[in-house]
């Protein structure tokens, strides 16, 4: 049974959704506070731990290109089951790693995993909604997906201080396993077969290529990129500062880390209730702005020695703008296709989590300079999204003005 495009969206379709979309955060945040635990155990530098997070985010970006077509060739289950069975298989693997380099060989593999539930789902949502109605349900997507920041480091940090960083691999694997089973039970086909594209390697390549020219597409991608980019920068250097700078324990990281995530949360549930009364636009631009305003104050509190509760408050507000500024931007992206909507979704997946992926290591190398030096690299990645927004909405608004014969 398909699902039809309508103003209402099933809430068990944005649960079993939400519950997919939650894995790659849980991937990525649950093992966070384990990485000093992983260097140590493995004897290597806290830089080539990192790299079981950097090749994870490269496979669940770039492989959303070889998936996107693939999705769109045989339909959204079949592909989305697979992806779901990968990222269980190898997380379990992980737990096994009894080297720091087949640890990050599993990572991979459970990062393309990852990237073909991914592709699926921002598939998924655009062949049931358009529009406002796509907007509010990224926006649900995101508050569902919300929980797993608040709750994953939490969760791994209590795991890792009572049992080790291969019980936190376990309980991932379990997570797998548990959306496994809702998706074969709840989720349906979205995608009707006369919708379908065939799988021809010159006719992808083809698409790509007229997707990225296209600069409705191409502006808006880009400052999602920048948005990421923001995140996984704060990601990649908030265990080394919040436990190495400040003294936390692994416990006590998760708790900040995952409370200071709530603020995503509630950016994504305002954004969900104010799109239809102040549009895509300007709620993107006042994501983005908090973005800036709060990494602002993180810098300014490294650097006056406010310390932790300073940057732990303006990261706040900036993951409050993050929340509302992702939302808002994945759904300019995704309404500027009609058709190769997996295409799309791979595209826009590649680009953003190819350049977030970066950065981790350049967190670590600026880490090296202190707390300052990372609060720096922060609020210039914010900075360049909220460069990067206005000049997409503002071509954006002079394309508009052209067809319309002005």
């Amino acid at each position: 049974m398909n699902t039809q495009k309508s103003n209402g969206v099933p809430l068990r379709l944005a649960i079993g959704l939400g519950m997919i979309g939650a894995l790659g955060p849980s991937a990525v945040d649950m093992y966070l506070s384990s990485l000093p635990e992983i260097a140590r155990e493995y004897a290597s530098s806290f830089a080539s731990v990192q790299l079981t997070l950097t090749f994870f985010l490269l496979a669940m970006g770039a492989g959303q290109l070889i998936f996107g077509p693939i999705v769109d060739a045989y339909g959204r289950r079949r592909p989305l089951l697979a992806g779901l069975a990968v990222f269980t298989i190898c997380s379990l693997g992980a737990s096994w790693a009894p080297t720091l380099q087949t640890l990050i060989a599993y990572r991979f593999v459970q990062g393309l995993g990852s990237a073909l539930t991914l592709v699926v789902i921002m598939s998924m949502v655009r062949d049931v909604s358009q529009g406002v109605t796509a907007t509010k349900l990224f926006a649900l997507l995101m508050t569902i997906e919300g929980v797993a920041p608040i709750i994953a480091p939490a969760l791994g940090g209590f795991i890792d201080a009572h049992y080790g960083w291969r019980a936190v691999m376990v309980v991932l694997a379990s997570f797998g396993l548990a959306v496994y089973w809702n998706s074969w039970t709840s989720l349906p086909e979205t995608l009707d077969v006369k919708k379908r594209e065939p799988l021809r390697l010159g006719t992808a390549c083809r698409t790509y290529l007229t997707i990225v020219c296209d600069g409705s597409f191409l502006r808006p991608t880009l400052a999602v990129a920048a948005v990421f980019f923001f995140l996984f920068a704060y990601i990649g250097g908030a265990t080394l500062v919040y436990q190495e700078t400040y003294g936390l324990n692994a416990e006590s990281f998760g708790m900040l880390f995952g409370v200071t995530g709530t603020a995503i949360l509630f950016g994504a549930m305002l954004a969900s209730e104010l799109v239809s009364r102040i549009g895509l636009n300007r709620l993107s631009l006042i994501g983005v702005t908090a973005m800036a305003g709060g990494a602002a104050i993180t810098l300014f509190s490294a650097a006056t020695g406010i310390g932790l509760p300073g940057i732990a408050f303006g990261m706040a507000v900036a993951l409050f703008g993050l929340g509302i500024a992702e939302s808002t931007l994945m759904s300019l992206v995704m309404s500027s296709q009609e058709r190769a909507l997996g295409s799309t979704a791979a595209l826009l997946g590649a680009i953003q989590l190819t350049v977030s992926s970066s950065a981790t290591p350049i967190s670590a190398l600026v880490l090296e300079h202190g707390p300052v030096a990372w609060t720096v690299l922060l609020t210039a990645s914010a900075l360049l999204g909220c460069l990067l927004t206005k000049i997409s909405l503002r071509q954006g608004a002079d394309e508009v003005f052209n067809l319309s014969g002005h």
